[in-house]
């Protein structure tokens, strides 16, 4: 049923959204692959290794690949169960994931990066780049970004999604998709309300491509990709996955029913959803965009501004482009088939990164968030996000 489906590349409660962590299937619990790298002490390895067990039971996910560095404490990077269903192929380190609303971190820092240019202004309105959206002129870049804007999000439309999920290799135009969401009524005012809204980073992707005056695959490469050696972060402009790749296995489907969705078109997700990426290119990233390494400190800080608005608290908030859950700084990533999640922990320098072939909640959890969890636990009792 469409019901089944509205939860498509949105995270399924708050706590996924801003971290972002028999049925069992065979071969899940795997042997632990690690790379020698400095190790944290015998008994946290095993506690991490136990809890990862524990988890990959509980969530019933085919594979995972995690990684977490600690400076002075040690790391862990492993990889568990398999990366295709079909043929059993074990996970790899360097396997290739969709890492669905991550990509909304790199097109916010593109936009602070040209608002640091004076190229555009946060608080610049919609309507003086793009005529089409109703209230326009009293939407910022900014409410885009921290999702104030009261913008419909697309995926919440129940049409759109039985029209996306009848065809998994159409190419959507990104216009398409902000007129599904701008047929809908405000969710409120803008700026008087926080709603998660796919809407709003496709919105910022076209108004990043206009100012530019570049194809935003060109704007990320030259930007961001380049500048920081993400050579296994890209674009796809088609279905196809580079290799190796992690098959992905979701319930994202319209009769409810698993599914491999590893080559469907992420046209449809375009600057919210988009791109592929590995471990440890998400490493680097993560600690990138979280310390403002490719931006002025007074735009970090802009970054770092958060939302006051329900549900955000003290404890678990969203900034522009960003969250952070106890501590730990970064965002979630879901596209049917995947959950992702990338953290950096300033008080640390600890980063985090999860990724996993399967987008299936357990009780209503996503994996990434869970996985979270369970294994900060161990690591940062004090930085436990919810």
């Amino acid at each position: 049923m469409v019901s089944t489906v509205l939860s498509i590349f949105l995270n399924r409660n708050f706590g996924a959204l801003i971290l972002l962590a028999t049925a069992a299937i065979a071969g899940c619990g795997g042997v632990t692959t690690s790379v020698p790298e400095p190790s944290f002490p015998a008994a946290k390895r095993a506690a991490l290794d136990a809890a990862l067990t524990k988890a990959m039971a509980e969530r019933k996910v085919p594979g995972v690949v995690v990684g977490l560095w600690i400076p002075g404490e040690g790391t862990y990077v492993v990889t568990r169960g398999v990366s295709e269903l079909a043929t059993g192929k074990a996970m790899q380190r360097n396997d290739h994931f969709r890492i669905g609303s991550i990509t909304k971190t790199f097109t916010v820092t593109v936009l602070l990066q040209l608002a640091d240019e004076k190229k555009l202004g946060l608080d610049d309105p919609v309507s003086k780049y793009v005529s089409f959206v109703p209230n326009g002129q009293n939407i910022s870049l900014r409410m885009l970004a921290n999702m104030t804007s009261g913008l419909f999000s697309y995926t919440e439309d129940d049409a759109w999604v039985t029209k996306a999920f009848s065809d998994f290799q159409r190419t959507w135009t990104p216009r398409e998709l902000v007129d599904v969401g701008i047929g809908h009524p405000p969710n409120f005012a803008p700026g008087t309300g926080w709603h998660y809204s796919n809407t709003n980073t496709v919105l910022l992707g076209m108004i990043i491509e206009q100012v530019s005056g570049k194809a935003i695959q060109e704007v990320y490469a030259e930007r961001l990709f380049k500048p920081l050696g993400l050579r296994n972060t890209s674009w796809p402009t088609t279905s196809v996955m580079p290799a190796p790749y992690a098959h992905g296995i979701t319930e994202q489907t319209l009769d409810g029913k698993q599914a491999d969705a590893t080559h469907r078109n992420p046209s449809w997700a375009f600057t919210a959803g988009q791109l592929i990426s590995t471990v440890d290119d998400l490493k680097v990233w993560a600690k990138s965009y979280t310390t403002g390494s490719l931006l002025s400190p007074e735009m970090q800080k802009q970054r770092l501004t958060y939302v006051t608005f329900p549900p955000n608290t003290n404890q678990k908030k969203y900034g522009l482009g960003i969250g952070n859950d106890y501590g730990w700084l970064g965002h979630s990533g879901e596209l049917p088939g995947y959950n992702t999640g990338a953290y950096y922990l300033p008080e640390k320098d600890a980063t985090f990164v999860i990724m996993v072939n399967s987008d299936i909640a357990t009780d209503g959890i996503n994996p990434v968030p869970a996985f979270f969890k369970a294994l900060a636990q161990v690591v940062t009792p004090e930085n436990v996000p919810e």
